[in-house]
Parts: structure tokens; C-alpha cells; sequence
């Protein structure tokens, strides 16, 4: 889980995007926000646009951004018994998943965007694009461990 910043301001105001990526399907979410959410608005969009998809994550892995140390996120996890892991500060390989999946959405964005301050009106259909891609891991695109066939 991490977030894309320094985006233009989009058509909603949003100039970032929380990017979560599920480990084992390699589904990915791309979440419109803004820089100044906090860790409580964080969660409720988390649990409204992923959890109510996929379910509890049983681990979130994240950066050391303030949101996902602060207090209020350590304790909202913690009731769902969700175990929280940081990458450590000056190697963020550790989540390297979602790093690649950022570079990737980002060029995506640069691709198929031609207007930069368009780009929250087609981050939608490129995320579909994303998971209806064949993963070089699993062979499948994200779509099909996660409801068995392809969109397509």
C-alpha cells in the first residue's frame, strides 16, 4: 500500500492515488485522494473500495508514511487482526510489488492521458487495463484467481 503523489489536480480536486496491491492475485486498486487525507479517511476509503471487494487483508505492507504509523491506524488494524508491516526507511524494495505497480500506473497515466489534469477520469479504466493483464508471475491476469475467469 502506498501512495502516488504530485499528481495534477484532478477534475474532483484529488492530486494523489492510494495504489494497494493484493499479494497473492496481484490485483490491484487505484484509489483517487488527496495529500491531505488523514489515516481515518484513509481507512474508510481502504474498507469502502478494497475490504468490501476482497476482504481483511490478514497483512497491509506499507511505507513509514505518518498515516500508517499514526496511533488510529495501528489500532483500527489491530481489532480486525490485521498484522501491519513497514518497509524500512531507505529500502523500499520491500514492498517492491507495489513500487512496480506505481511506475506502471503512472506511465499509464503519461500513455493514455493526454491531458495531465484529466487523468482521475480515466484512472478507473486503467486499472481494469492493469488487472486484465496477463501477470509474469501467475500466468492469469489478477482478474481470473479472483472470480475465475477473465473480464474479457
Amino acid at each position: 500500500m502506498d501512495f502516488v503523489t504530485s499528481l495534477p489536480v484532478g477534475s474532483s480536486g484529488k492530486d494523489t492515488v492510494l495504489v494497494v496491491v493484493d499479494r497473492l492475485t496481484k490485483m490491484a486498486h487505484f484509489i483517487p485522494c488527496r495529500t491531505t487525507i488523514t489515516a481515518e479517511e484513509t481507512a474508510r476509503l481502504f474498507i469502502s473500495t478494497v475490504v468490501h471487494l476482497q476482504g481483511i487483508p490478514a497483512a497491509i505492507i506499507s511505507d513509514r508514511d505518518p498515516k500508517f504509523t499514526s496511533n488510529f491506524w495501528q489500532v483500527t488494524w489491530a481489532r480486525y487482526g490485521t498484522c501491519l508491516q513497514f518497509s524500512s526507511a531507505y529500502h523500499p524494495q520491500t514492498d517492491g510489488q507495489t513500487e512496480r505497480i506505481n511506475q506502471t500506473m503512472e506511465q499509464l497515466i503519461r500513455t493514455n492521458c493526454p491531458d495531465r489534469n484529466k487523468w482521475e477520469d480515466v484512472l478507473p479504466i486503467l486499472e481494469f487495463f492493469y488487472n486484465n493483464a496477463p501477470s509474469a508471475t501467475t500466468n492469469h491476469s489478477p482478474f481470473y484467481p479472483n472470480y475465475g475467469m477473465d473480464p474479457t
